[in-house]
């Protein structure tokens, strides 16, 4: 059964600061972090659990923090240096 219940302290594939008006949110895919134990995740193949800690942190920036007004999502940055290679 998937659980949908998640919490930034136990985001493996997303970390979130809040500083006064200011959000971000980086994204660092955890491969071993599948929703079933022995699932390695694949490079720009992410599974359901990504998805549920992104939703958990805007809805958690949207309802718990209504300060903030601006939020920056930070790619990972694995992606970028594949695509960056010589």
């Amino acid at each position: 059964m998937i659980n949908f219940n998640s919490h930034p302290e136990k985001y493996q594939h997303w970390s979130l600061e809040i500083k006064g008006q200011l959000a971000t949110l980086k994204m660092n895919v955890n491969e071993e972090g599948g929703l079933y134990p022995g699932y390695k995740l694949k490079l720009n193949s992410y599974d359901l659990g990504v998805d549920i800690e992104l939703y958990d942190a805007v809805q958690r920036l949207r309802f718990e923090h209504p300060e903030v007004r601006v939020v920056v999502l930070l790619p990972p940055w694995k992606s970028f240096l594949f695509w960056c290679k010589y």
